[in-house]
């Protein structure tokens, strides 16, 4: 009986059944704290930079600025990716850098969590963000994001 419950524990998922990766949608959270002092301009330069994804990035399928209820200082970005190509292209894209920039004058924290199976050269990419990015990989579910 303890090898049956043991083989149970050990047995590996198969890979044909996880279908998720760099051509698959995922999430991507991006939790931000601004300065007490900068919220005003922060929300206007955040309000340009979400006009210019909205604009320039077809492969950003969601994207919303949402406020904590309970900190008026915390914001978090609600991002959804038609796949790994289309992060890529928001990473470089100047309107984002540029608010990554304006994050570092007037925010004091930002982190970005990516839920769903992404490339590791996209990972690397992430990698060498200037802010803590954490990854969830998919094991299974479906998408119905298209």
């Amino acid at each position: 009986r303890h090898s049956l419950n043991q083989a149970r524990c050990t047995k590996r998922w198969p890979a044909e059944r996880m279908p998720f990766g760099e051509s698959t949608p995922f999430i991507l959270i991006a939790r931000c704290h601004v300065k007490q002092d900068c919220l005003a301009a922060y929300l206007e330069a955040a309000e340009v930079a979400d006009k210019a994804v909205k604009e320039s990035e077809p492969g950003m399928l969601h994207h919303t600025f949402d406020q904590d209820p309970t900190d008026p200082l915390a914001f978090t970005w609600s991002e959804v990716y038609k796949d790994d190509a289309s992060l890529l292209v928001h990473l470089t894209n100047p309107p984002l850098v540029k608010f990554v920039e304006q994050h570092g004058e007037m925010g004091d924290d930002f982190s970005v969590e990516i839920y769903g199976t992404i490339a590791p050269a996209t990972k690397e990419a992430c990698d060498a963000l200037p802010f803590p990015v954490k990854y969830f990989d998919t094991k299974f579910g479906y998408s119905r994001v298209a």
